[in-house]
């Protein structure tokens, strides 16, 4: 009996060892996402921006809030009950509520992407799922900018790294590491609609990917985006798909005054530099369309003052254009962009919806007529591809879907890297870097050869020479 009980605890023991090897090697949390791309658009209130919600659990006993999933932000914060003009939010925060609760007079204004928010740091137990992870930090919100329209019941910060929380490890994909939730720090952003969405966090679905950009330095950009997955853009293309997107970087139009591209979950259009909008103008001189701009009218009340953010949401042009969508298909053009040697194409006809009149579509590009603002790729781009956002090779993974109608291209690497010398000193000094290895083995070939043959000559000196048989030469 006894043996039967330690073979018995033996095999048990045994499967919790396997069943936690399984969940680290599967490596996933997979959570469904919420869009309100529909609601937002439907009676032609294009206008508002999108974004996906997951729900998530804070606090002991747990409450429930629905998030966004926002990558341009790596600190998460949810409205408190403290909150003076939190008055669109569902649900509120009270950390006397939360027994795991670990509060914090530590003060923090951050400006969000959606406007600024304000409040306190603050750690307690959060469940995705059926993930459970402990103390992880956030900002419990007591203000919102008065300007802030869009989501207030709290986002989830899946940015690169936090700008506002100093401590390493109040990064989301650090902390689940760390509390061995999660393989790899990675997550990817799948399957996303007008609808719905998968958030993978721990790894990626389906087969490796091979294109990718590496993460850039955001020191020397604005706030907003110091927390954001930025990557060098350096060239934009417009084609006709029939013929192919071409491989050359001659084919592309250089960049010239911005080079730095920021991937957010929560955009529902193209963020383009008005400095660079020569190239959207040439996607919509070759599609021969009749289009409009028009600027915010709130842009004459504020004079653009205030925050990035602020300026941006004063400063937003947008364009319609008389068509429609079987127009834009018959055009069948693209729009393609170049970032570390790859093109990605988006179809015209993607980049538009329907707008506030008959026989009119709004385009979901946007410039932006400030001069800190740097180019923003949401929704339509999203769209297209599989976003890896990999933390452990610092780089953000892009891989074409079977929608996808158009392929990504290799550009010639030396060409691509040609053009950012300029503007990538990491690229410059990788190049003398390598130089100057090359240089070191053949100085080192050449000391190496010069030893070996004094050697044989002092050798064969003291020999008194050789005798050399032609039947040894060949």
């Amino acid at each position: 009996m006894k043996v039967a009980l330690k073979v018995y605890d033996t095999l048990i023991l045994f499967s919790i060892l396997l069943s936690i090897n399984s969940r680290l090697e599967e490596g996933n949390i997979v959570l469904p996402m919420t869009s309100n791309f529909t609601i937002m658009h439907k009676q032609n209130k294009i206008n508002n921006k999108n974004y996906y919600t997951i729900p998530l659990k804070v606090g002991t006993p747990e409450e429930e809030f629905e998030v966004q999933v926002d990558t341009s932000t790596a600190t998460s914060w949810i409205p408190s009950s403290k909150c003076t003009n939190c008055v669109l939010a569902h649900r509120l925060y009270d950390e006397e509520d939360s027994r795991t609760c670990s509060p914090t007079d530590i003060f923090l204004k951050i400006e969000d992407e959606d406007g600024n928010v304000e409040g306190y740091q603050t750690s307690d137990n959060i469940k995705l799922g059926s993930y459970k992870l402990k103390q992880y930090a956030f900002v419990q919100v007591t203000k919102i900018a008065d300007n802030f329209r869009d989501h207030q019941q709290g986002k989830l910060g899946l940015g690169y790294k936090s700008h506002y929380l100093k401590d390493e490890e109040f990064n989301f994909l650090e902390k689940l590491k760390k509390n061995n939730l999660i393989a790899k720090k990675i997550f990817s952003i799948n399957t996303i609609n007008d609808k719905k969405g998968m958030l993978f966090i721990g790894d990626l679905p389906g087969k490796e990917y091979k294109s990718y950009c590496n993460v850039t330095d955001t020191d020397d950009l604005d706030d907003m985006y110091k927390e954001s997955w930025v990557c060098q853009l350096s060239h934009v293309g417009v084609f006709e798909k029939g013929k192919g997107i071409f491989n050359k970087i001659k084919f592309y139009d250089e960049l010239e005054h911005n080079k730095v591209v920021n991937f957010d979950s929560g955009y529902d259009f193209i963020a383009v530099p008005m400095a660079e909008k020569s190239h959207i103008e040439k996607l919509l001189n070759k599609a021969e369309l009749e289009c409009t701009e028009k600027k915010k009218e709130s842009a004459a009340k504020s004079n653009g003052n205030g925050s990035l953010r602020n300026r941006i949401r004063d400063k937003e042009i947008t364009i319609t254009c008389k068509t429609s969508l079987n127009e834009l298909k018959k055009k069948d053009l693209a729009l393609s962009f170049v970032l570390q040697g790859y093109s990605y194409s988006i179809p015209l006809e993607s980049l538009f919806v329907e707008g506030a009149k008959d026989g009119e579509m709004e385009m979901l590009v946007k410039y932006v007529d400030d001069s800190d603002a740097i180019w923003t790729f949401g929704y339509p781009f999203m769209n297209q591809y599989l976003m890896i956002f990999n933390m452990e090779a610092n780089h953000v993974g892009i891989k074409k879907l079977k929608k996808t109608p158009l392929p990504i291209i290799s550009i010639n690497n030396k060409d691509w890297q040609k053009y950012n010398l300029k503007e990538n000193s990491s690229t410059f000094f990788s190049m003398f870097r390598t130089i100057g290895y090359v240089t070191l083995v053949i100085v080192s070939a050449a000391i190496v050869f010069f030893i070996y043959h004094a050697i044989r000559k002092r050798s064969v000196s003291e020999k008194g020479g050789i005798n050399y048989n032609k039947d040894n030469i060949y």
